[in-house]
């Protein structure tokens, strides 16, 4: 009886394995293969008669397949025939973008033959490429012969990359706001807008249309690897030079861009550091310690011994002469042979200096034998200890000058 139990538990058990496979693997396959047929059917007709508008349907067929079934193996193909759609509708940039992002992405998966063939239509569109005015009436007169609205916005997509590769941006901007406006999920038009608005100097504009994309289309999108890629390097580079222009506020509106989408990548703890650096800077130095003391507790630590030098600066300059001390004993501690150790020394003696003054102060002064006590103590062997460096409101002290110690 045990037997037969564990026997119809094992059935069972194989019986719901098979279903999940079926409706996991096997039911997506067939599907796509079958929808990846009828894009094919289409294609072909279109490509035989010319009809631009059929060659337009099958793009939206293949691109179905790509959206419903990622996982399976006909993505591939669906690829490489919206790239040959393309080069019939004489989009060639979108069309080397689709063959690019095989070669780049799938070239485990491609075979010889296929592989080849790629690479031989990459070469073809290269010499196709020319962004002449012959090619922009060519683009205008597809225009003219659709009312597709997707078709539509992938010709103005077209025509606002030309513009933009020839340089006349503000052109360029407004082909991708007429291709939106025909279709707004066209995402090769949003990130064409956003490279648009960089060339502009408009960098705000671009990095919000970058967030735009990533949290609309980053999870199915071909793009979203070099879209994260390119926006990490321009919002860190953009932080950097308005730091360097002294426009400290717009650097630190950059840097929390990388804070705020790339925490857990590496530039994390540069962007963390040169936040407090802008604070630094503008002398908000209680705002600069907590960025310093973020870097220093982070996961990384590349920025470790700038955060913790310029940490004892901001103590030191906000008159905390015990806590800079302590934190340049901690950098020598920590980073004996370090790169800022002989300055972490001098900086340590002269805060341990002012801590000692400042105590000096505090003491109520001996009355000396025919001396009146209303007198003023003698100040001399305190010159000679703290010389230019005392902290003194009748006597402007010497300024030390403050190294920018990071590395870029």
């Amino acid at each position: 009886m045990k037997s037969k139990t564990i026997l119809g538990i094992l059935l069972i058990t194989l019986g719901i394995g098979l279903i999940f496979y079926y409706e996991q693997y096997h039911r997506p396959e067939r599907e796509a293969q079958e929808l990846l047929a009828e894009g094919k059917m289409i294609f072909e007709r279109g490509d035989e008669t010319g009809d631009k508008e059929t060659i337009n349907q099958a793009v939206n067929v293949f691109s179905r397949v790509i959206v419903k079934y990622p996982r399976t193996r006909s993505i591939t193909e669906s690829y490489f025939f919206i790239g040959k759609c393309y080069e019939k509708l004489k989009l060639y940039r979108l069309a080397y973008l689709k063959y690019a992002y095989l070669i780049k992405n799938n070239r485990n998966t491609l075979t010889a033959s296929l592989k080849k063939e790629i690479l031989m239509r990459l070469a073809h569109i290269n010499i196709l490429k020319r962004y002449s005015e012959e090619g922009i009436d060519q683009l205008y007169s597809l225009l003219n012969a659709s009312f597709n609205k997707e078709f539509r916005s992938r010709v103005y997509t077209e025509l606002g990359h030309t513009y933009l590769k020839l340089g006349q941006y503000n052109k360029s901007k407004r082909m991708f706001d007429i291709s939106l406006s025909e279709y707004g999920s066209n995402e090769e038009a949003i990130i064409g807008k956003a490279r648009a608005y960089k060339r502009m100097g408009y960098d705000n504009d671009a990095y919000n249309l970058y967030e735009y994309f990533i949290r609309y289309y980053g999870a199915i999108s071909q793009y979203t690897d070099d879209v994260r890629r390119s926006y990490r390097q321009q919002a860190y580079a953009s932080g950097l030079h308005a730091f360097r222009k002294g426009s400290y506020s717009a650097a630190i509106s950059y840097f929390n861009r990388i804070l705020r989408n790339f925490s857990y990548d590496k530039i994390s703890e540069n962007a963390l550091y040169w936040t407090g650096e802008s604070n630094f800077a503008m002398r908000k130095f209680d705002t600069a310690i907590a960025y310093f003391n973020r870097a220093l507790t982070n996961s990384y630590h590349h920025k470790d011994q700038d955060a913790q030098i310029k940490k004892g600066y901001a103590y030191f300059l906000s008159k905390r002469f015990d806590l800079a001390a302590r934190e340049f004993q901690t950098y020598l501690r920590n980073y004996p042979q370090g790169r800022h150790a002989s300055i972490a020394k001098e900086w340590k003696r002269m805060s341990s200096k002012e801590l000692l003054y400042r105590i000096r102060g505090k003491e109520l002064p001996k009355v000396k034998e025919n001396e009146s006590p209303d007198e003023e103590p003698s100040l001399e062997d305190d010159e000679e200890v703290f010389g230019d460096y005392r902290d003194d409101s009748s006597r402007e002290g010497k300024r030390i000058r403050l190294e920018n110690v990071a590395e870029l």
